[in-house]
């Protein structure tokens, strides 16, 4: 009994000292949470400011750009999202972006089917498109934009929206336009000068005929002297105008991109010796002494148009002839100037062209001072030589030193020979000698480059049931077709005297040749010259450099061509051979009984 009090007193103290605990922790919890609550807020804080400030350099990103971005919902087909920037690109707002029916109203109605069209293709195939129409901008103005539209997928795999990126292509699409109106203009003036051309061509040469013809009809005529230089004074003047009008209409076609050029390699060597022959009698005439040098590589080939090459060296020689100094010398070189040129060079000891001059040489019609003078020209052959060698991939230039000459150098591409690319190709052999075939298993190449002459000539000797015979002018090719009547013809279409499609016209005309194979061997390959051969009778077109396995291949084909005509006459002889033979035996009866 005495001792309860003091349990109770020592319950009581243990009591208090328990709750005094129990607040104490309380108390260090709460601090420890109201930190912990501080410390996650104080993190929270920096975490949203992160994402605000990277909002905001998005927003800044996303103004700044060209590309409109936008968010379209599948379920309704309207804009859940769209880039700020489209106040700046089209003068909208975003409020008007995303209200309903906002892209419907806004896309040209021409646009519009197509437009849906596509949107549709990205729900249903879950892959991009390309999106290109006119949307109509905040001022009424429509402006082409082109848009890629993404799928956005959930997790099943299925499109929940379209993300878009558009933009502004509206000035490549003038740009464009322009162009296309531009290039329309282009052809339209390039058709009204073609016909220009060809009419004028028609109505200058037509009167330039009758005056030349009649004119060399009154030179047959027995004319006093006084006559006769006056008709020698209307064909000197009709001559030069139709020379004029020749020059002037192949400046016009190279110009309009209509002049007709058939490239392939050329011996240098050949077209000097041809031009040189030409010029020859004008330089004895003159008194001009023609130096040739021979050093150049007779293998020395160049890429170019054999008669128009021709026809630049001609013109270069007539001027350092004409031009030159009384008893004069002209310098005709050729060399490699590197492994894809070749020079040829015109060197005349004439008066020379002063350097302030110089630059008016190329210039049509102009003469320099020379139409002062008594030598006949009309200024605009260099002007046309030149503008010929750059068509051929070349050039044409000058140098003069006044008092001791000029030299003008025309440069070429170099070209790898035709029989020298055959050997490269199909390995170096020796020639192939071969017994003449007989007449119709005779092939007859009408072609006017010996280097290419020789090429047909080691290719086919590969047949050697062949014989292959060769003209260089298309005449002689006729008359040789008639007596020899070969199993093929091989024609080239520049030739020196008439053109291969006169050629193959005559061809054709004659009943003898009219259905023997003619292939035409051009240089040019464009498909609207070959198919305007074909339709005129060429049986096929081979382009230069030649496919050899493809040059066989026509030559087998006429081989049984030939081959096939030669049994069925054989049979036909033979039927008729024994449809006779009971005839003949009646008639000896008879001759016998009588």
């Amino acid at each position: 009994a005495r001792n309860v009090p003091w349990l109770l007193l020592a319950g009581g103290l243990l009591t208090a000292l328990l709750a005094s605990a129990i607040v104490e922790v309380m108390v260090r919890r709460r601090t420890y949470a109201e930190k912990l609550v501080a410390q996650r807020t104080a993190e929270l804080e920096d975490a949203f400011g992160e994402i605000r400030s990277a909002q905001a350099f998005l927003d800044r990103l996303l103004s700044a750009l060209p590309i409109l971005v936008m968010r379209l919902s599948v379920n309704d087909n309207q804009l859940t999202y769209v880039s700020p920037n489209i106040e700046r690109l089209f003068g909208l707002s975003e409020e008007t972006a995303l209200a309903p029916g906002f892209l419907a109203d806004r896309i040209h109605p021409n646009d519009l089917r197509s437009v849906q069209a596509a949107l549709q293709r990205v729900i249903s195939e879950g892959a991009e498109e390309t999106l290109e129409y006119r949307f109509r901008n905040g001022d009424g103005t429509y402006r082409w934009l082109v848009t890629i539209g993404v799928p956005e997928l959930d997790a099943a795999g299925n499109t929940t929206a379209i993300l878009g990126y558009g933009l502004d292509v509206d000035d490549r699409h003038r740009a464009e336009q322009a162009q296309r109106e531009a290039t329309t203009a282009a052809e339209s003036a390039n058709r009204s000068k073609s016909e220009f051309l060809s009419r004028m061509s028609h109505e200058l040469r037509t009167p330039l005929n009758a005056v030349l013809g009649f004119g060399q009809l009154l030179e047959l005529d027995d004319l006093s002297d006084e006559q006769s230089d006056s008709v020698q004074q209307i064909l000197k003047g009709g001559r030069h105008l139709l020379d004029l009008i020749n020059e002037v209409l192949d400046i016009s076609r190279i110009e309009a991109g209509q002049l007709a050029l058939s490239p392939e390699p050329v011996p240098a060597k050949e077209i000097i010796d041809e031009a040189v022959d030409l010029i020859r009698p004008l330089a004895d005439q003159r008194g001009v002494q023609l130096v040739v040098d021979r050093t150049a590589p007779r293998e020395l080939f160049v890429f170019a148009d054999r008669q128009r090459a021709k026809q630049i060296l001609l013109n270069l020689l007539s001027n350092a002839v004409k031009y030159n100094r009384l008893r004069g010398t002209v310098a005709i070189s050729c060399q490699p100037s590197s492994d894809t040129s070749a020079h040829i060079s015109v060197a005349d000891t004439g008066k020379g062209i002063a350097a302030e001059r110089l630059g008016l040489l190329f210039t049509p019609f102009e003469r320099l001072g020379a139409e002062e003078t008594e030598i006949e020209g009309t200024g605009i052959g260099l002007a046309l030589s030149q503008r010929l060698a750059l068509a051929m991939k070349g050039g044409l230039t000058a140098t003069s030193t006044l008092g001791q000459g000029s030299t003008f150098v025309l440069e070429l591409p170099q070209a790898e020979g035709p029989v020298e690319r055959y050997e490269r190709l199909n390995g170096r052999s020796e020639p192939v000698v071969h017994v003449p075939a007989p007449v119709q298993r005779r092939v007859l190449q009408i072609e006017d480059n010996l280097a290419n002459v020789k090429l047909v000539e080691r290719v086919l000797a590969q047949r050697p049931d062949v014989d292959v015979i060769a003209a260089m002018h298309g005449s002689l090719g006729l008359q040789l077709a008639h007596e020899h009547r070969p199993i093929l013809v091989l024609l080239d279409l520049h030739l020196p005297d008439i053109g291969g499609e006169q050629v193959l016209r005559r061809l054709r005309d004659d009943p003898i040749t009219a259905s023997t194979p003619v292939v035409i061997v051009s240089a040019d390959a464009t498909a609207g010259q070959a198919q305007r051969l074909l339709a005129a009778g060429a049986t096929g077109y081979l382009t230069k450099p030649i496919d050899v396995r493809q040059l066989l291949d026509i030559l087998d084909g006429a081989l049984n061509r030939a081959a096939m005509i030669e049994q069925i006459e054989a049979e036909r002889a033979e039927e008729e051979a024994e449809a006779s033979a009971p005839l003949m035996l009646a008639s000896r009866d008879e001759g016998f009984s009588k």
